[in-house]
């Protein structure tokens, strides 16, 4: 008795597995075959998909100058003007073409300071850096040429802007 339970088990399980095979054999009939020109063409790209594959990433002035703002973008600072809120990492900046001095201070936070003043003795520079950390501005007082363009980058995780009074 069982013995015939065993053989009728070992039969249909031989059976279901023989069925699956067929199964998977009719899918694989139904698909084209593949000819040997495919098969080489699939295996190796050719050299138009290598190219593409790898673009050439080349760096250019458009790129260099997305980093730091153009003159073009950077408005002149004026009395009663301000900055966005910047993120942490986002960047400001202005042009100071009048000679004078400037009072500067972040919105948010009041106490924070500095001073830019533009001279015509000034060495003249395109650009000057300053950044933002520690709820205070990297320089209390700075002495440009007209002309020169200053960037404020926020390295704290607060938002500060720079506005003029």
């Amino acid at each position: 008795m069982i013995t015939k339970k065993f053989g009728f088990l070992l039969a249909a399980s031989i059976l279901s597995l023989a069925a699956c095979g067929q199964e998977q054999a009719s899918d694989d009939e139904k698909s084209e075959p593949v000819t040997q020109e495919q098969a080489s063409t699939e295996e190796e790209p050719t050299t138009e998909e290598v190219v593409e594959e790898e673009p050439a990433e080349e760096v250019t002035d458009e790129e260099t100058t997305e980093a730091e703002p153009a003159e073009e973008s950077s408005p002149e600072a004026k009395s009663g003007t301000a900055s966005d809120l910047l993120s942490n990492g986002e960047m400001t900046s202005f042009v100071f073409n009048e000679t004078g001095e400037y009072s500067i201070f972040c919105e948010p936070h009041p106490v924070m300071q500095m001073t830019v003043v533009v001279d015509d003795n000034a060495d003249a520079m395109d650009r000057v850096a300053v950044d933002i950390a520690d709820y205070e501005f990297g320089e209390e007082t700075i002495t440009v040429a007209p002309g020169t363009i200053i960037t404020w980058t926020n390295q704290d995780q607060v938002q500060h802007n720079v506005a003029f009074e």
